[in-house]
């Protein structure tokens, strides 16, 4: 009598392909993770560069300075008019181009600000450090270079120098070791 055949697949056949499955999800993975990777420090990256040209454009449009400064906390940015309350002011969140003080804070990254030797920024006693103060004529007050180091966990840090007279930011490569 000929042996009917089922149609479906047996158990074992089922779990080897999920083996197979799970297995290649282990090795998948770790790569994806790679392509979002530090998609957070390097927006804060942008949200610096974009506040200090910000700063330059208000401060040339008004005809007033403008100080772009980071907060000890190293996770927030504000930029608004150089004035002895510039810690204390309101500023709004999130940012517009016609506001008068804008604040940022930064999702995960960390800024540290990182001056030359000798280099003593003016402090108004407040918990601001000052990055840099730009001018109507679109120079920086500050004579000195500073440098803004952006990091986010276990990611290679990112580095910006912030070029003192004028007040430009360029990125600084970094080598595979990390090192400038």
């Amino acid at each position: 009598m000929p042996r009917q055949r089922r149609n479906g697949y047996t158990l074992l056949e089922m779990v080897a392909v999920l083996a197979v499955l799970v297995i290649l999800g282990a090795i998948i993975a770790p790569s994806l993770a790679g392509f979002y990777g530090n998609t957070k420090q390097k927006a804060a990256a942008d949200i610096f560069r974009t506040r200090l040209a910000e700063g330059r454009a208000k401060a040339m449009e008004r005809g007033t300075p403008y100080r772009v400064a980071v907060h000890s906390d190293q996770t927030r940015i504000r930029v608004g008019p150089d004035t002895e309350n510039f810690g204390t002011g309101t500023a709004e969140d999130p940012p517009s181009y016609g506001s008068v003080v804008t604040e940022d804070t930064l999702d995960e990254a960390t800024i540290e600000l990182q001056l030359e030797e000798g280099d003593e920024r003016p402090s108004d006693g407040s918990e601001w450090s000052t990055v840099a103060t730009l001018r109507p004529d679109g120079s920086s007050k500050e004579a000195r270079s500073c440098t803004v180091t952006i990091k986010q966990s276990t990611f290679a840090p990112i580095v910006i120098q912030v070029r003192g007279l004028t007040g430009q930011a360029r990125n600084v490569p970094q080598t595979p070791g990390g090192q400038q």
